[in-house]
């Protein structure tokens, strides 16, 4: 092989291995979560679990509507679906609009900005809407607009809600010393079935946020 023949192989390989590193980096910022903007503006007594649920020691539930209110009651049903899951009555909750973050990007919005109409399942539709999904995390983009506050944010706010039952029941778990089976919840309060006892989601969100690091 020619001297000339071996610097182009060579070439090419470290292209390559710089193109694949480029994508492993790439992947891990697109995977990796922004911060928690409620991390930074939390009150003394209150305790974030994700951008989109606070819990204060008084039991006071905070939930957070990343999309503007237009009219449209969109901080009501984004709520409603967080107090959905943590088994807690929309009364019971304060909604607060999110402060200005990336981490309240909206992928849907851009999704559908791709030259296709809604009904269009086909492979290149989907591969479009899948590179804009990917364009909208790295953007960071916090918008409201074309109807999309219901579709872009209907899983992010069960999963934030599910999350933080999910620690709050391990953390009752461990301070009733019993099993995650025993315990019942409502209205912000958590019951151990043998003993009676209860306490509240305020008196275990400390506890249960560090849990929520730990599982992370």
């Amino acid at each position: 092989m020619s001297r000339l023949g071996k610097y182009t192989r060579r070439a090419f390989l470290g292209l390559g291995v710089a193109a694949a590193g480029g994508l492993a980096v790439g992947y891990y910022f697109y995977q990796k979560p922004y911060a928690n903007p409620l991390d930074a503006k939390k009150a003394e007594g209150e305790t974030p679990f994700n951008p989109y649920v606070m819990v204060d020691a008084d039991n006071t539930i905070t939930i957070i509507a990343p999309r503007a209110e237009m009219g449209q009651g969109v901080h009501t049903t984004l709520a409603a679906l967080v107090a959905e899951e943590l088994e807690v009555p929309l009364e019971q909750v304060v909604v607060e609009h999110g402060p200005s973050s990336p981490a309240y990007y909206n992928s849907s919005m851009l999704e559908e900005s791709a030259p296709f109409p809604f009904y269009d399942e086909s492979v290149l539709a989907e591969m479009a809407r899948g590179s804009m999904k990917i364009v909208a995390k790295f953007l960071g983009l916090n918008m409201t607009g074309g109807s999309s506050s219901m579709t872009d944010a209907f899983v992010k706010m069960r999963e934030a809600g599910y999350a933080a039952k999910y620690v709050l029941v391990k953390a009752a778990a461990e301070h009733f010393g019993t099993s995650e089976g025993n315990l019942t919840l409502a209205d912000g309060t958590i019951t151990d079935k043998a003993s009676g006892k209860s306490v509240t989601y305020g008196e275990l969100a400390r506890k249960a946020a560090a849990i929520s690091h730990q599982v992370r």
